[in-house]
């Protein structure tokens, strides 16, 4: 054997070595794991960016075994919690042990500096901050901007019927969410409900977007060594999307500000942060909370709206139970779609809910370990630096907590029912002081849209319906791959 024959044999034995102490990291913890390959560890297993598949593997086979259990991510390991009251813990009980979030942060990519990535101290301060905006008395005040947004969502429905009984209900619903975007959170009118095609936020979403461009493999190791990224000074955002971006927010600032304009929307707080708050924002942190709500916010309302049209299309009963429910809420409002009408439609609330239920806008929450943290009534210690995942969707289509999952009950969040269950069986929202702090103005914009809709139009199954909604593996958010069509007909 020469030389380098020794050199190659000794460089193989010692890359096994460093993989097999690698993947048997979570049998070394005392914690369960899906057996990985000697080679990739369970990177054939990753077959979507929102890790829909794995999470469910792992959660159905060891959910009656374990509290958590692991998988890895190249060598990372990544514990899976599979016990609520453990959920219940990480979420709320012990917070400040899992504060922070795993996910791609670079001070060159500055969009990156949102408050969904933020790491603890600065997400708590700029959250603090933020909050003001998404009370319910703000939220009222938006809601004139967001019916008049309302009703261009429903004649946009009218004049496509027109041409076509059986619409792309995922397309129009995605170009109500960005018009309320746009209007209620920066005081900007976007129209793309009304010209798409020249509307430049509604151009720009297929630049922000997840694109099959970037394999899900290499999405991944950014994701994961985003440390290196930074170290070669890789971006992840393009240059004109920063632009975009830094430009409308610079735009609308300068017209509010010239303007004195007070609408008591997000730009609003963002002007007393930046004029007279303990943060000093500069244009590209502002920017960066902009993208953030924009892409928190986008693709996962239009994809509920599109999942609950999908549904009621296929439940015609639920539909006009629904539908008999908003007249006669309405009746009590003198027919006024006011604050006070969307929140006594319970109904409506509960479709939502159940929707949600099953079609999570994530899989998966997902939480850092900033210390190590000893599981409550075991042996087991998640060490520092753990990516931390609560299945979400597994968790939802549990049969030991919702009967016959598959099915659409909005019966299952009556509150007689929601008291049997446990508080973490419903996630779709987080959960603890990490959870989505625009929810409310995320229901109160279904609500709004949706009550239009249901008044004016019929929904129904058409010939070019899918029977089953198939997610892209390419989005961390749970969106449809393919076109929702349903038939729409006038009242």
């Amino acid at each position: 054997m020469n030389f380098w024959m020794i050199i190659i044999w000794t460089l193989l034995s010692s890359l096994l070595s460093y993989l097999k102490v690698k993947y048997n990291y979570w049998d070394l913890q005392g914690v369960k794991q899906l057996k990985p390959h000697f080679l990739v560890g369970h990177l054939r297993k990753l077959r979507s960016i929102n890790h829909r598949q794995i999470l469910k593997e792992v959660y159905d086979e060891f959910r009656s075994k374990a509290k958590l259990a692991g998988f890895y991510i190249y060598t990372q390991p990544v514990a899976v919690i599979l016990d609520l009251d453990l959920a219940k813990s990480v979420l709320v009980k012990d917070f400040n042990f899992f504060a922070s979030r795993q996910w791609y942060k670079n001070e060159k990519d500055y969009l990156s500096q949102h408050l969904f990535n933020l790491e603890e101290v600065q997400w708590r301060l700029l959250r603090n901050k933020l909050a003001p905006a998404f009370t319910a008395e703000k939220l009222e005040f938006m809601l004139p901007s967001l019916q008049r947004v309302a009703e261009n969502y429903v004649d946009a429905y009218g004049s496509a019927i027109e041409e076509s009984e059986s619409l792309n209900v995922h397309d129009l619903n995605g170009r109500f969410i960005l018009d309320v975007f746009g209007s209620c959170l920066f005081g900007l009118e976007c129209n793309s409900l009304k010209d798409p095609q020249q509307e430049e936020f509604h151009q720009m979403t297929s630049k922000i977007l997840p694109s099959k461009d970037i394999g899900i493999k290499c999405h991944f190791f950014k994701a994961t060594y985003f440390d290196l990224m930074k170290m070669f000074g890789l971006k992840k955002f393009p240059d004109d999307v920063e632009s975009f971006f830094k430009r409308v927010v610079q735009k609308g600032f300068v017209e509010r500000e010239k303007s004195g304009v007070v609408r008591n929307d997000f730009i609003d707080v963002l002007l007393l942060l930046k004029n007279f708050g303990e943060m000093n924002l500069e244009a590209e942190q502002l920017a960066a909370q902009f993208y953030g709500f924009f892409t928190a916010s986008y693709e996962t309302s239009a994809a509920t709206m599109t999942y609950l049209l999908y549904e009621l299309a296929r439940h015609e009963d639920v539909q006009e139970k629904l539908r008999k429910h908003i007249t006669e809420s309405l009746k009590k409002h003198n027919k006024q779609v006011s604050y006070g009408a969307l929140n006594d439609m319970k109904y409506l609330d509960q479709v939502i809910t159940e929707t949600l239920r099953m079609y999570p806008p994530f899989a998966y929450l997902q939480r850092l370990a900033l210390e190590d943290y000893k599981v409550p009534g075991t042996d087991i210690t998640i060490e520092k630096n753990t990516d931390v995942l609560i299945p979400i969707k597994a968790i939802h289509y549990d049969a030991d907590i919702y009967e016959n999952p598959k099915e659409f009950k909005p019966e299952r969040f009556a509150p007689s029912e929601e008291r049997k269950r446990h508080p973490q069986a419903f996630l779709s929202f987080g959960e603890g002081p990490r959870n989505c702090i625009a929810m409310r103005l995320a229901q109160l914009q279904m609500k709004c849209g949706l009550v239009s809709l249901l008044r004016k139009y019929q929904f129904s199954e058409s010939a070019q319906t899918c029977k089953e909604i198939e997610f892209s593996d390419y989005s961390e958010a749970l969106v449809p791959t393919k076109p929702i069509y349903l038939k729409v007909e006038k009242i």
